[in-house]
């Protein structure tokens, strides 16, 4: 339950309180003033990143262009540094030690999929890379109050303000307030340590109305995971007809909060170099190749058929997890408008 206020105008200390201690700021921005790329988008090309003044924060937004978790997983990050010399190789591990990182204005969807993020990089091996950003993060999220015709959290089974994965949960009041709710220790702690910020609720405030978002009719998530778990349907042949569409340039694993896979490689020159992580996606032709030249995903509604597999079977069997939040990222920046709501409405079908 809400029981502190923070003025919107207020977000500005905030900053610059964080600022003095050397945090970092993510919000949702327009870093490029790029317009908006169709009419009715609202604010024009909005990302998370980090802002040095409120003056930079987009206020009016449905959900931002990329997810967070570049803040959590870096799209590439040195590892270890090598030196190779006449007495063998000498390799050193890279020492993470992340800043705080505040994430304000973090959709319910991207903050639910924390839990994803972090299942999988604590699995058979404890990315520490992971969990040190995690630690220092404080996700603040901000409740829906419009949608598009891509969301579709409800249809997974959240909501505008599901408050999973958020550390401190606002909904934007009338007057110009966010009402403030602590969810984690993490988030109470937060907000006693910017309790001049963070003013107490005198009385109940007039919340603006939550985002009216209706799940999908024809889509049956239980049905889905049962068909998926049936092994006999793995070559069906409707995969090829429902993957028709793809052409495989991984746009939607980059913009999927969930997408966690990663190549390791090693730059640099004969006698010394870095072994970097960086981010792959199992859409792409060569992300299953084996050296022996043998690829057994070598077509890609073989690919799509994986990445779907994932979201609704293989993440929720070995993880218990969500594999999809519903943000509706890798509907918008599809270049060919493979929806997987149609996907899923049609194997709902069968």
């Amino acid at each position: 339950m809400a029981n502190k206020l923070l003025k919107k105008e207020n977000i500005g200390k905030l900053i610059e309180a964080l600022n003095n201690e050397g945090s970092v700021f993510v919000a949702p921005t327009n870093p490029t003033s790029i317009p908006p790329l169709k009419k009715g988008d609202t604010g024009g090309f909005v990302v998370y990143a980090p802002v040095a003044k409120a003056e930079e924060i987009m206020f009016d937004y449905i959900i931002p262009r990329n997810s967070f978790k570049e803040f959590l997983f870096p799209q590439t990050e040195p590892i270890a540094a090598f030196t190779i010399g006449k007495e063998g190789v000498d390799m050193k591990g890279v020492e993470v030690n992340p800043k705080e990182t505040v994430i304000f204005g973090s959709r319910p969807c991207d903050a639910a999929s924390v839990a994803s993020l972090r299942a999988v990089f604590n699995w058979d091996f404890k990315d520490e890379f992971y969990n040190r950003r995690e630690d220092k993060a404080v996700v603040m999220t901000v409740a829906c109050t419009k949608a598009d015709d891509s969301c579709f959290c409800t249809t997974v089974n959240l909501t505008p303000d599901t408050p999973n994965g958020s550390d401190i949960l606002l909904r934007e009041t009338t007057d110009g307030y966010y009402a403030v709710e602590a969810i984690t220790d993490k988030g109470k702690k937060f907000i006693e340590r910017f309790a001049n910020i963070f003013s107490s609720k005198p009385q109940a405030p007039s919340l603006q109305p939550i985002a009216d978002v209706k799940p999908i009719a024809g889509i049956d998530v239980k049905k889905i995971k049962e068909w998926l778990k049936d092994t006999k349907h793995y070559e069906n042949p409707l995969w090829q007809e429902l993957a028709r569409k793809c052409i495989g340039c991984g746009a939607c694993t980059f913009a999927c909060p969930t997408c966690h896979c990663f190549d390791i490689v090693d730059e640099g020159s004969a006698y010394e170099g870095e072994r970097i992580k960086n981010w792959d996606a199992c859409q792409f032709e060569f992300f299953t190749l084996h050296t022996s030249g043998y690829n057994p995903r070598d077509t890609q509604y073989k690919r799509w058929r994986n990445r779907f597999m994932c979201k609704f079977n293989f993440y929720p069997s070995k993880f218990s997890s969500r594999g999809c939040v519903g943000c509706g990222r890798c509907i918008r920046v599809c270049p060919v408008r493979l929806d997987i709501t149609e996907v899923m409405e049609e194997i709902s079908k069968l």
